[in-house]
């Protein structure tokens, strides 16, 4: 009856959960808090609420698999098409609704298939140019608000392409004559640690958002599966890219378990606190369920959760209602999340509100 069970599961091609529309808390998060510019917190130091695979909002049942994929997933992803659609849709919402309901941090996997970019979680989820047309509607529309966007690009698959490739063909994507390093004010960036650029640990709201307090984009990178050297970037006409894994502290726990997931938020959160090693580092919380067999309960969750945007809607709120939330907030202000755009138990309202007291107390205790 178990094994019957399991694969009636394994089948099921429903997610389990629809995007109900709600009005956003705010309609800007941060750049209207009150003398903001005077107190020019640092950027490492300010609450973001972020979308983990937040290009997943487009994913398509049956749709290609990436070129990177295992050959297991290939092989056999017909077979498991709805399984597979289930567990790579994290996000609800497109990137643009995403930005329009509070979300300022945007992790985005993208992926060489043929000679275009497209994202990817395993199959792809939508050309490079949508999403990014997306980020740029929705600073066209802000531009004056003195706002901070990042964007975290996470490559899956290059092929011959460099990352000054990737950078050249990013400026070619543009909306309203504008293309996303026009929003781009601080200066080229320390390359690990080796230039004379701007240190993640000294950015600051103003080197971000200019003098005029107009809405600016802070750009990272992650290199780890990409064994490049650091001058292919600065090579780039766009050095504005600071390396992921130099810059910051994103541990991944990997575990569907939510009982093992939780109990490792309170480990990373404990490590964070007991230390001034990481003040200069931006800090992640990189901590989503995600489909995994590496235990038996991690088994039983991946096939029994009904889907990851479905565990996390019920995951976000005790994130929220944590007794050490206002800790784990302080030793990681990037608050991400799958399904940011919830409105279960009315997450993503009160996201955007803690978050914003968060950084409104920031503010006062700088002035």
């Amino acid at each position: 009856m178990t094994v019957i069970t399991s694969i009636l599961m394994l089948g099921r091609k429903n997610i389990g959960v629809k995007q109900l529309e709600f009005d956003p808390a705010f309609n800007v998060v941060l750049g209207d808090i009150p003398s903001i510019q005077k107190a020019n917190p640092r950027y490492v130091d300010v609450a973001f609420l972020g979308a983990h695979d937040a290009n997943t909002g487009r994913a398509t049942h049956g749709a290609t698999v990436e070129t990177a994929a295992s050959k297991p997933l290939k092989r056999f992803e017909p077979l498991i098409r709805n399984y597979v659609y289930r567990y790579v849709r994290t996000q609800m919402a497109t990137v643009y609704d995403q930005l329009r309901y509070g979300c300022r941090f945007l992790h985005i996997k993208v992926a060489l298939h043929g000679d275009e970019w497209f994202t990817s979680h395993s199959i792809l989820t939508g050309s490079l140019k949508t999403h990014i047309t997306d980020v740029l509607r929705f600073l066209s529309e802000h531009e004056n608000d003195g706002e901070i966007v990042s964007l975290l690009f996470q490559p899956i698959y290059m092929g011959d392409r460099s990352f000054a490739d990737f950078y050249e063909d990013l400026a070619q994507i543009k909306y309203n004559g504008k293309n996303i390093f026009d929003y781009v004010r601080y200066k080229p960036v320390d390359e690990f640690r080796n230039s004379n650029g701007v240190r993640i640990g000294d950015l600051r709201y103003n080197d971000i958002t200019g003098p005029n307090k107009e809405t600016g984009v802070v750009l990272f990178m992650r290199r780890d599966q990409h064994c490049l050297p650091s001058w292919d970037a600065k090579k780039s006409a766009y050095p504005y890219f600071f390396d992921m894994d130099t810059n910051s502290i994103h541990v991944w726990h990997d575990h569907s378990d939510i009982k093992a997931l939780d109990k490792g938020i309170g480990e990373t959160v404990k490590e964070i606190s007991s230390t001034d090693r990481y003040d200069d580092l931006l800090r992640l919380n990189q901590t989503q369920p995600s489909s995994t067999f590496r235990s038996l309960r991690d088994a039983l969750y991946s096939i029994y959760s009904v889907s990851l945007v479905h565990t996390a809607k019920k995951h976000n709120i005790k994130l929220l209602e944590r007794p050490d939330f206002a800790q784990m907030l302080k030793a990681m202000p990037v608050f991400q999340v799958d399904f940011v755009t919830s409105s279960y138990g009315d997450f993503n309202r009160r996201a955007n509100v803690a978050l914003r007291e968060y950084n409104e107390n920031l503010i006062k205790g700088l002035l």
